[in-house]
């Protein structure tokens, strides 16, 4: 997600095209093996400004969980334009929000600044990919990344694995 790509987007890097376009890349591995549909196909980076926003007000409402859910699922499975008002109308519905209230809202540019703190935030914390995951305070995990990195962090901080059979 990328807040900072102009509104008409950006072209995808041809070392993602790339990337993506081998099915057996770990990711879309990773997805079929949690039985994901995943849309790698896309040419053009959206901008996701409007819908980091739109994140931003539902926050205030409760519904942050519901609106971000909605907005992933239409992104990577759907491959749809987290630019496009209409989309973000739509995921609004989703989280069970007004999506006219909701693109009031945005346009009002009222979420901007806050939007952008957040950013600011991450970004001082060394945050620049998303998803991150900072573990235990002392490992931060960029990507999707598969489950075995977690499980070392997790060693690192001297957290046992748990057993797969049932105890006594």
């Amino acid at each position: 997600m990328r807040p900072e790509t102009p509104d008409e987007g950006l072209p995808l890097p041809d070392r993602v095209k790339a990337f993506v376009a081998n099915p057996d890349n770990p990711l879309a591995t990773r997805a079929r093996a949690l039985g994901l549909t995943m849309r790698l196909d896309r040419a053009v980076v959206p901008s996701t400004r409007r819908a980091h926003q739109a994140a931003e007000w539902a926050r205030t409402k409760g519904a942050f969980e519901p609106l971000h859910h909605s907005l992933l699922e239409r992104y990577w499975s759907r491959g749809e334009d987290l630019h496009d008002f209409a989309v973000l109308r739509a995921a609004a519905g989703d989280a069970g929000l007004d999506g006219a209230e909701l693109q009031r809202e945005v346009e009002s540019g009222r979420w901007a600044p806050v939007m952008q703190a957040g950013l600011d935030a991450a970004h001082e914390l060394g945050v620049h990919a998303v998803p991150t995951f900072i573990v235990g305070n002392r490992f931060v995990i960029e990507g999707a990344q598969d489950g075995r990195v977690f499980a070392h962090a997790f060693e690192k901080l001297g957290y046992a694995p748990r057993s797969k059979t049932p105890g006594p």
